[in-house]
């Protein structure tokens, strides 16, 4: 009995460390603002913070109209590259938003999302 509980301490100490590094591989959304689901005044910056420091040239986020148009937004990281953002060129006219971001670590990891708000 003695050695099956240390094989499976064994096992578990082993196993730990490679599901701890697989997890912080990837650039998780941490918060964004506007929030996803938010309505809000047309927001002056759009922000997404993540995980993980991310590749800049790799790393980026369209803003885009119910209708499919792209909003004119240049992005730029920031915070260490953990955060992307950007200032709308001009205020956003009231209705349905998507921010479709892209996040690629310096590993090479991709990660993609949306986040959804309303102008009101």
């Amino acid at each position: 009995m003695k050695t099956f509980v240390r094989t499976l301490i064994a096992a578990a100490l082993l196993i730990t460390p490679l599901s701890a590094t697989d997890a912080f591989a990837h650039a998780h959304l941490l918060k964004s603002m506007p929030a996803d689901g938010a309505v809000t005044a047309s927001p002056q910056m759009i922000m997404l913070t993540f995980s993980e420091k991310l590749t800049a040239k790799m790393s980026n986020f369209d803003v885009v109209k119910a209708d499919g148009s792209k909003v004119d937004v240049q992005v730029m990281t920031a915070d260490g590259a953990k955060v992307l953002h950007a200032m709308p060129a001009k205020p956003l006219a009231p209705g349905a938003y998507k921010i479709n971001w892209v996040a690629v670590t310096d590993d090479g990891h991709r990660m993609t999302g949306t986040v959804n708000f309303t102008v009101k």
